[in-house]
């Protein structure tokens, strides 16, 4: 073994590295930071916007989604069956009811923006109902945590 001057010498353990404690074992891993927060008021502005936002897009899926099961319906003769079945079971004379799809459309895009506005004013109702409530008991506390 040649000796280097001013050179520290390790040499490996007797028994090898068996013997070692593995770095893993005893690790304490440190648990995400947790804080409470007390939820006394939610804007009334903000609510109306996020839901206008989240009905319209509710609305606008279902329209898109109707409009395509609509076209396959037609196309793999669903709708003619519903229409035979009304006229067997005596709501209509043989040949009479047939559903009209533009009709249905312009009745959807009229009746669905009254109901997202509907829907919109009825959670800021409530969003209104949940401030009073919370001047009443103080709020809501809720746990905020940091872990991903």
């Amino acid at each position: 073994m040649n000796v280097v001057p001013g050179r520290q010498v390790t040499a490996p353990p007797p028994l090898g590295d068996w013997l070692r404690d593995d770095p893993d074992v005893g690790l304490v891993v440190p648990r995400p930071a947790r804080r409470t927060v007390i939820l006394r008021h939610i804007d009334l502005w903000s609510a109306l916007k996020l839901s206008l936002a989240l009905y319209s897009c509710v609305f606008v899926t279902a329209l898109v989604g109707g409009i395509a099961l609509w076209i396959a319906a037609r196309h793999m003769g669903g709708l003619g069956y519903i229409e035979r079945e009304v006229e067997i079971y005596g709501f209509a004379d043989n040949g009479t009811f047939h559903l009209r799809g533009v009709e249905i459309l312009k009745f959807v895009g009229v009746v669905g923006p009254i109901l997202v506005v509907l829907g919109s004013l009825a959670t800021v109702a409530g969003v209104a109902v949940f401030n009073a409530v919370n001047r009443l008991f103080g709020g809501v506390e809720v746990t905020v945590s940091d872990a991903g």
